[in-house]
């Protein structure tokens, strides 16, 4: 009997164990997270990503992974393509959010298509979006 529970208190302890280093990385992250979401609602401009390539993942589903360029530097950034999980998305173009001084802090919007008639953006970027959005799309 001794045995047994001293191999149960083994698997109490490393779930424990596994438990705070999940709750020390989330918590490590959630500041990041919260940061990037503050500077892109306070200083923000606009361009155009073209998507280069799909993956999936056993969790999430589908993803998009595009590329963005902004003073001749390129960026990539991804988003969750659930929605467009039936469409082909390789090489359309999308509207990105990006923070100026750090372009890699930038969200992907994958309901908001650039039509091709759009001009290529200029080098800093847009102030506000080149197409008409949705309400509620930009946030």
């Amino acid at each position: 009997m001794a045995v047994a529970e001293k191999k149960d208190e083994q698997i109490f302890n490393v779930r424990n164990i596994v438990g705070l280093i999940c709750l020390a990385l989330f918590l490590g992250y959630l500041p990041f997270y919260l940061k990037k979401g503050r500077k892109l609602r306070r200083d923000h401009r606009y361009t155009t990503a073209t998507i280069y390539k799909t993956h999936w993942s056993l969790k999430s589903g589908k993803f998009a992974d595009s590329k963005f360029v902004v003073r001749n530097v390129t960026y990539t950034v991804s988003a969750d393509a659930d929605q467009l999980s039936g469409e082909t998305l390789v090489g359309r173009r999308f509207l990105v959010k990006f923070h100026p001084p750090e372009p890699d802090i930038a969200t992907l919007y994958l309901n908001a298509p650039i039509p091709d008639d759009v001009p290529a953006p200029p080098a800093d970027g847009w102030d506000v979006s080149p197409v008409p959005v949705p309400d509620g799309v930009l946030r």
